[in-house]
């Protein structure tokens, strides 16, 4: 099995990517949670600023190659209703070995919303799936 390089020269600090979201009602948690209130919960913005790390990372991998969440360090500073816009930013800070780290922040229309510290592990994905699939999952 030829192993794919562990991913390109180019993912260096201040490489940057960024992620857009409209929030709708099924990203609120008072969708889950019936009375309460209704804004853009933290799991889908946390999930938003996610989308912003791995597209900083995503033109810097070999084929084969993808990243996955390995830590997280933030803070939701502001509530977001539905219809708003949310904008997050991710720029890497250090790549150390396999791992990438960064930070990240997201705004919506009228301020910042969130910022803190994200830590991405850089898999083979074949290599991952055959450890997916040693462990009972399916690949």
């Amino acid at each position: 099995m030829t192993q794919p390089s562990q991913m390109k020269k180019t993912l260096v600090p201040g490489v940057s990517g960024e992620k857009q979201h409209r929030v709708v009602t099924e990203n609120l948690v008072s969708f889950r949670r019936p009375g309460a209130p209704p804004v853009l919960s933290t799991p889908w913005l946390l999930h938003i600023m996610e989308g912003a790390a791995q597209e900083a990372i995503l033109p810097h991998l070999d084929p084969g190659e993808a990243s996955v969440g390995y830590g997280f360090e933030f803070q939701h500073l502001a509530p977001t209703p539905a219809g708003d816009t949310v904008v997050a930013t991710a720029s890497v800070t250090a790549v150390e070995g396999k791992m990438v780290h960064l930070d990240f922040e997201a705004r919506d229309s009228r301020a910042l919303v969130a910022r803190g510290k994200h830590i991405r592990a850089i898999i083979h994905v074949e290599r991952f799936n055959e450890r997916l699939k040693n462990r009972g999952g399916r690949a």
